[in-house]
């Protein structure tokens, strides 16, 4: 159930948002500095729901060091298609 395709590197989708602060909890566990979130689409208010989850519940003074966002274009069947992607990259407070 690894929610992470490269190290430090979280994929949100369509699963609980608790999945991923799940996810995120293990890489800040496991030594990892940073956590990069990523969504596209409809899973990009699940992304900030996550952040969200993180701050409030269980790392007080984590820090938000970039957001960006960009669209990925896709052509399928002949048709294209463009769909919003973003990506949030978390540091791990000091301690």
């Amino acid at each position: 159930m690894s929610a992470t395709s490269r190290e430090g590197v979280v994929i949100v989708g369509s699963k609980p948002p608790l999945n991923y602060v799940t996810a995120c909890l293990s890489l800040f566990n496991s030594g990892a500095a940073e956590v990069k979130i990523r969504a596209r689409g409809q899973a990009i208010c699940r992304a900030v729901d996550v952040v969200g989850l993180l701050r409030k519940g269980f790392v007080k003074d984590l820090k938000v060091r970039d957001i960006s966002i960009g669209t990925q274009e896709f052509n399928l069947a002949g048709r294209s298609s463009r769909v919003s992607t973003m990506d949030i990259v978390l540091l791990k407070p000091d301690k």
